[in-house]
C-alpha cells in the first residue's frame, strides 16, 4: 500500500487490498450486493437481486416476476460480468425457482 504524508495510508489503496478480501467467503454476497447495480446496470438491478451465494451458485431473486424471461436470456453475459468482479468464485447464475416462470 501506498503511504501518503504524515503516516496515513490512502484510501483508494487501502481499499484495493480489502474489497478483493470481501469478494469470499461469507462477505462476498454483501460485497456483491453493495455494488449490484454498477455490475448489472440500473434497469436490470430494479428487476433481480442477488438472494443466496452457496459455493459457486448465485441465486438471483426476481422483483418483478414478468422478467423472467428476460432475465433469463441474459444469465451468460452476468456470468460473464460477475466472473470479472469475483475471479477467486466465477458463480454460475440461477433464478430462483419458488417463482412462477
Amino acid at each position: 500500500m501506498k503511504k501518503a504524508t504524515g503516516g496515513f495510508v490512502r484510501l483508494d489503496a487501502a481499499a484495493a487490498g480489502l474489497l478483493p478480501a470481501m469478494a469470499r467467503g461469507e462477505g462476498a454476497l454483501s460485497w456483491l450486493s453493495a455494488r449490484w447495480d454498477r455490475i448489472v446496470g440500473q434497469p436490470l438491478a430494479r428487476k433481480v437481486v442477488p438472494a443466496e451465494l452457496s459455493g459457486r451458485r448465485l441465486t438471483l431473486e426476481l422483483l418483478d416476476p414478468a422478467w423472467r424471461k428476460p432475465v433469463a436470456a441474459t444469465l451468460p453475459e452476468l456470468e460473464r460480468k460477475l466472473a470479472l468482479e469475483l475471479p477467486n468464485i466465477k458463480p454460475r447464475v440461477v433464478l430462483r425457482s419458488d417463482q412462477p416462470g
